[in-house]
């Protein structure tokens, strides 16, 4: 099993009154990607509520393989998410990705 963690920043002029808004669609069309990309078996994106975090988006998703990582990180459906709600939102990315024993 790998672990895939992507970890953003709203960018500064993005509304305050949209990101709750932008958070839960991000996590339901990631959701949807279970069952339609090989190997990804979970997907979960959270807004950060509480303070001391760096960070204010965090992406959970849990793949098969490294392979299945692979290709998840290029697949057309996966690119169009982020394409479309992730980026025009966020700055300031880190990823975090590691295989358990």
């Amino acid at each position: 099993m790998v672990k895939h963690l992507v970890m953003w920043n709203f960018k500064e002029d993005f509304p305050e009154e949209k990101k709750e808004e932008m958070a839960k669609e991000a996590d339901a069309r990631l959701k949807a990607l279970v069952g339609q990309i090989k190997g990804l078996t979970y997907a979960e994106m959270k807004l950060n509520r509480l303070p001391g975090s760096s960070r204010d988006l965090l992406l959970v998703s849990e793949l098969e393989t490294a392979e299945d990582l692979a290709a998840y990180q290029v697949h057309p459906l996966h690119v169009a998410v982020a394409e479309e709600i992730i980026k025009p939102a966020t700055c300031d990315r880190a990823c975090f990705d590691y295989e358990e024993d």
